[in-house]
């Protein structure tokens, strides 16, 4: 067996990403792994996924202290910040949760190939927080993969491949916590390979292949039309923020953060959205049965849910998040 040398890695990650924290630790520390920069968002610019979380982090102030070039470009295409790279004379750029597209001429610049890990079992599930559209859609065959990059988003040719079993009832939030853990797992399982320049790949199916955009306000707003179990999907998809909402006919939005689905606890109602308080608990009828509203977000804090005063149906107009 021949000798094993030090491969030269750049990290591409979001400032704030909890993803990206312990893939710069687990690079920063290996004995044959040489971190010579980490790219991550521009200055004023957070990663939206970890915004108001706890225990947040700081990928420029762990790789400033270990001594790690840091770049925070506005445009990680500009051809300077690629000059820039280019001198550092990677072998590997690998990507854990970095929102700017690589192009061709970036993706030329290490001279073995580009890694990313994402978030889904590709070629499903490709694109914006795979998180959130998971648990929407009810999704329970998960995974995470490793890709070789190539331009076309997400789909590249599979290194490896982790799979993960949800049970339907997980929030965004544990979702991505989970699947944080395993892109970590995956990230120490392939670096071996990937010292010693020996790993294979294979094409993505394309008929497998499901692209989700960054989700909008409409994706978030809660629709009493729906069955309450596609409503407790939205609900749990939204959690903890920004957290799924909904308006009143009285024009107050509330952000809604957990729910139970009671099924024909009551009498049919005469219209979905219609509410109800019995020994101070809250209900929301549905196009199927009853939804016991339990928390929702008032000025950033979980609270008991309650409704405003003189409202007695959901609104099931869609509204954008704010307008009132």
């Amino acid at each position: 067996m021949s000798e094993l040398h030090p491969i030269r890695v750049v990290l591409f990650s979001e400032v704030n990403s909890k993803l990206g924290s312990p893939f710069l630790s687990i690079l920063a520390e290996h004995p044959l792994v040489q971190l010579v920069g980490v790219v991550t968002s521009p200055p004023g610019k957070l990663c939206p996924y970890f915004i108001g979380e706890e225990d947040q982090v700081d990928l420029e102030k762990q790789a400033s202290e270990r001594g790690i070039p840091v770049f925070r470009a506005a445009k990680v295409n500009d051809p300077a910040v690629i000059s820039e790279l280019a001198a550092l004379e990677p072998d590997y750029f690998l990507i854990g949760n970095y929102q700017q597209i690589l192009r061709p001429d970036i993706l030329a610049v290490p001279t073995v190939t580009t890694v990313n890990f994402h978030p889904s079992p590709l070629p499903r599930y490709a694109g914006w927080a795979p998180f959130f559209w998971m648990v929407r859609e009810g999704e329970l065959d998960s995974g995470v993969t490793a890709i070789d990059v190539t331009p076309e988003i997400d789909g590249g040719p599979v290194i490896m491949q982790k799979p993960i079993r949800l049970t339907g009832h997980e929030t965004a939030l544990e979702v991505r916590e989970s699947h944080t853990m395993a892109n970590v797992a995956l990230l120490r399982q392939l670096l071996p390979r990937l010292i010693a320049r020996e790993y294979t790949t294979s094409p993505q199916v394309a008929d497998l292949r499901s692209y989700f955009s960054k989700p909008e306000d409409r994706d978030y707003w809660l629709d009493f039309t729906q069955s309450s179990a596609a409503i407790a999907r939205t609900v749990r998809a939204g959690y903890r923020r920004p957290g799924a909402y909904v308006s009143t006919d009285r024009g107050d939005q509330l952000t809604i953060l957990t729910v139970e689905d009671v099924g024909r606890k009551f009498p049919e109602p005469d219209a979905p959205g219609m509410l109800r308080v019995e020994s101070g608990a809250v209900y929301a009828a549905s196009r199927d049965g009853w939804l016991r509203l339990w928390s929702i977000d008032v000025k950033g804090e979980e609270r008991l849910a309650r409704v405003p005063d003189g409202a007695a149906r959901f609104d099931t107009r869609f509204q954008a998040r704010g307008d009132t």
